[in-house]
């Protein structure tokens, strides 16, 4: 790979990383009483405030037209970018409120073969050999991580967490075909800003926002598993493969099983 690619790439293990921390600070705010609405809240009012912020700040040093923002609307990629990051963090806290982030992570984990196989239908990346080792390996690795879990597991946590993974992995595969401009990014967040208001209006009574707790972890939980991640991952979905992309953001899932074990146990 040459320097960029070898920069995209290490922006990807990074972002992974994060995302695996990100689900221990969930976790930790789920046993405090904040509920996965209030970080949804939080999140992305903050990510909303961060990407906005920038983008008026730079907005006289880029061009912003009519039509670019048509074209932005138009992009269909822009449109379920910020689908589906709202839907990963609903299914992936619901998950860790429901079990523990190592068990949550099993099913966020899956993503990597579902955006290997996104990259094979729609982008006719050709089928390697050792991208299809990934992939069984990974279901090996799935099978014995949850044997050892097994008095951790619910079902309907791991369906969650597998909801999860799937709306990643599409997440992943449509950064790499985002609109390249300043407000793209604003447009996606204030998509997820809309549709996490209105799953919040149908559960008011879970909601206890205005407390400290929630407040400190929605605005860790933002920047973590939004701000950073969103950042770090668009950048690197265009300079890495999508396969690539996949294996090199599974550092999520160790991340989050050692900090699991170091904090709560095995």
């Amino acid at each position: 790979m040459n320097k960029i690619n070898n920069l995209g790439a290490t922006v990807a293990l990074l972002s992974g990383s994060i995302y695996g921390v990100n689900s221990i600070i969930v976790k930790m705010a789920h046993n405090k009483g904040v509920t996965t609405f209030d970080l949804l809240i939080y999140q992305f009012t903050f990510a909303i405030l961060w990407f906005g912020g920038r983008y008026l700040i730079s907005k006289n040093k880029t061009d912003n037209t009519p039509v670019i923002h048509k074209a932005i609307i138009a992009n269909p990629y822009n449109w379920i970018a910020g689908i589906t990051t709202v839907l990963t963090g609903l299914f992936y806290y619901s998950s860790i409120q429901l079990t523990d982030p190592s068990v949550a992570s099993l099913g966020l984990f899956q993503y990597p073969w579902i955006l290997f196989v996104i990259g094979i239908l729609v982008n006719k990346e050709k089928v390697i050999f050792k991208n299809v080792l990934a992939v069984i390996l990974i279901w090996i690795g799935t099978i014995l991580l949850i044997s050892t879990t097994m008095e951790n597991i619910t079902m309907v946590g791991m369906i969650y967490g597998g909801a999860a993974g799937a709306s990643f992995a599409t997440y992943l595969f449509s950064l790499q075909k985002i609109s390249e401009h300043p407000i793209t990014k604003v447009f996606i967040i204030l998509i997820a800003t809309i549709i996490a208001g209105v799953f919040c209006i149908f559960e008011m009574d879970q909601l206890s926002i205005f407390t400290k707790n929630a407040f400190i972890y929605g605005l860790i939980a933002a920047i973590l598993g939004q701000i950073l991640t969103f950042e770090l991952m668009s950048y690197a979905a265009k300079k890495v493969s999508s396969v690539l992309m996949g294996t090199l953001t599974t550092t999520e899932l160790p991340v989050a099983m050692i900090l699991t074990w170091v904090i709560w146990g095995p």
